[in-house]
């Protein structure tokens, strides 16, 4: 979890725990006001159900408050219930017509539903209404992206940051690579795992123009940063940086290049494994028949996106009957479903795997990695591997819209959801394209 996750988590909890406790105080019915704000910090929460349940018991005392029925839209989106929250968003509308939220809203629902020119277009309405909303600003530069105007959409997409770095306080900000040469440049994680793992290609091109980089990571990332061409030191949350020229979220780092689509950074591989731990799992992988394919099946519970890009282990079932080795590479909770069919060749490498740089070692081994959105599928496709990625409908903007192949990595491969929910299509053809191409390893 982020320490901005974590931080809102308990942001969220406490307006309940106020909540909860004033009712028992007053000993009366809460008014509409007070069901908003629970509603609100139960879907903080992921606890949409009861979400629905509060801004609907909230709607019933005071049916034309505007700001309720856009906050049960929106929940109402996170359960797949798309036509009731269109209809809210439209009542809503009407009564404030001037009210950038309910605007953003209707635009958030059209970019879910693919409409990316019509979400564009109401996100900057939505901008003109209130152009200091950050989050406005940067949900449309998400929209922007998956569009493939990256030019258009860098800028706005630094409205992303809530967490700051120690060093931003004290460090200019890096803004032109073209001046690095002999000068200390800070990078730091400010993302999830996945995004650092894909912006990391980026410190081999300041090296080369004379940079010396310092990389503050998370622990799990710490071995394998400190393997990329390029990278002086790698940094703790604690650890002194000594004098610093400039400092950049890596996250920031394609809007610092002028990143477009014709300008990605896609030379493979910019990671590298140990290549003595990956003769190891070799050795361990020997009794398997080839191709060797590994799996994963879910991201990190914590993630506000999780429930829709993660599946079920059983839901793999048509790819564990294709001619293959399997490998299981799945962490945290959702590994304890890992429960291969009988007669399946396959291997179970959690218990062997502490840091990003035991998955390396091991994925460099793999023939193929079949996962949903998450690290593992930027650790392996940086590593010039083989990726097939099972995608939620309305992927993460990185993935663009409308494409099987990606220029962030030459071997990844996407396999959609034609609608939300729907892994059946993209696991079918999974299993088909492996069962085809099993007899040429």
């Amino acid at each position: 979890m982020s320490e901005q996750a974590f931080h809102d988590a308990v942001r969220h909890a406490l307006v309940l725990a106020e909540f909860d406790r004033a009712l028992r105080l007053l000993g009366e019915p809460a008014d509409a006001e007070a069901l908003n704000l629970a509603g609100q910090a139960l879907g903080g929460l992921r606890r949409y159900d009861q979400a629905v349940a509060s801004f609907t018991t909230a709607l019933g005392l005071e049916p034309d408050r505007f700001d309720i029925m856009s906050n049960l839209g929106s929940v109402l989106v996170e359960l797949d219930r798309f036509g009731e929250a269109l209809a809210l968003f439209r009542r809503a509308h009407a009564l404030a017509p001037r009210n950038a939220r309910i605007v953003a809203n209707i635009a958030n629902l059209l970019d879910f539903a693919g409409a990316l020119d019509d979400a564009i277009l109401g996100y900057r309405t939505a901008r003109l209404l209130a152009p200091d909303d950050g989050e406005i600003q940067c949900n449309q530069a998400m929209t922007l992206l998956r569009a493939g105007r990256l030019a258009e959409g860098w800028p706005g997409f630094e409205h992303r940051r809530r967490v700051v770095d120690p060093a931003e306080a004290s460090v200019p900000r890096l803004a032109d690579p073209a001046s690095v040469a002999g000068r200390r440049v800070l990078l730091f994680h400010e993302q999830g795992f996945g995004d650092t793992l894909q912006m990391l290609r980026y410190v081999p091109l300041l090296a080369a123009r004379g940079a010396e980089v310092l990389v503050r990571v998370p622990p799990p990332l710490a071995r394998l940063t400190a393997a990329v061409p390029g990278v002086r030191a790698v940094l703790g949350d604690n650890d002194p940086t000594g004098p610093l020229d400039y400092q950049a979220p890596l996250m920031s780092l394609p809007l610092i290049f002028g990143t477009d689509l014709g300008s990605i950074p896609a030379a493979m591989p910019y990671l590298a494994a140990d290549p003595g731990a990956g003769a190891v799992w070799a050795k361990w992988l020997s009794g398997l028949p080839r191709p060797w394919v590994g799996l994963v099946w879910a991201g990190s519970p914590i993630g506000g996106l999780d429930r829709r890009r993660s599946m079920r282990f059983a839901e793999l079932a048509p790819i564990l009957a294709a001619p293959a080795g399997f490998v299981c590479l799945q962490m945290g909770p959702a590994a304890a479903e890992w429960a291969p069919p009988s007669g399946a060749a396959t291997f179970y490498a959690p218990p062997w795997i502490g840091d990003f740089a035991d998955t390396a070692a091991l994925a460099s081994q793999l023939d193929l990695l079949i996962t949903v959105d998450t690290s593992v599928a930027h650790l392996a496709a940086g590593l010039g591997r083989p990726v097939w990625v099972l995608d939620r409908f309305s992927s993460c903007w990185r993935w663009l819209t409308g494409r099987s192949d990606s220029p962030w990595y030459p071997t990844l491969r996407l396999l959609r959801q034609p609608g939300p929910g729907q892994w059946g299509p993209p696991v079918t053809e999974a299993a088909r394209l492996l069962t085809a191409s099993a007899g040429g390893y």
